[in-house]
């Protein structure tokens, strides 16, 4: 079985700072990723995926019990595609999101992979961080700005912006 793979490359423009994001979204959300799914965008160049999100807490925007991320890049059948600086799900993941309204229930992330966070906790006992992942991601304009917070200051930088 052979197994097809794309690389297409992307440049995002800063600052993404949490004020900056905070913002900029029509939505941010603290959420679980419930399922992904990846398709053939209209015209079948493209390949994206959706991930849905059901929100633990909504920190700004309107409250909604599920929510539809649309992404860059994915697997369909023997075909992948990755978009670099596109943010990645994962059923299950826990995660902090700046998202912008694309269409009727369909929300795309700000800055691509700056507007993710990744929520988690080395250990059980210890207080859940939120990180950002930057691998593989050029940013214009950004600055040294910190992906690293606890969630809880996370949560209270965005609402004091929003």
């Amino acid at each position: 079985m052979l197994s097809l793979f794309f690389l297409l490359a992307s440049m995002v423009r800063g600052p993404a700072d949490v004020e900056t994001l905070t913002a900029s979204a029509d939505l941010v959300v603290h959420a679980q990723v419930v399922r992904t799914r990846s398709a053939f965008g209209v015209g079948g160049g493209q390949i994206f995926t959706t991930a849905v999100l059901r929100p633990i807490e909504t920190w700004k925007g309107e409250i909604q019990p599920e929510i539809a991320v649309l992404v860059e890049g994915g697997e369909v059948g023997e075909l992948a595609q990755e978009v670099q600086g596109a943010a990645l799900f994962r059923g299950g993941e826990e995660v902090v999101v700046f998202l912008l309204h694309r269409a009727s229930g369909v929300y795309s992330v700000s800055r691509m992979a700056l507007g993710k966070f990744a929520v988690g906790a080395a250990l059980p006992s210890l207080p859940k961080r939120a990180l950002r992942d930057r691998r593989g991601l050029e940013c214009q304009g950004c600055g040294a700005e910190q992906d690293d917070f606890s969630l809880d200051e996370l949560r209270a930088r965005v609402l004091a912006r929003k």
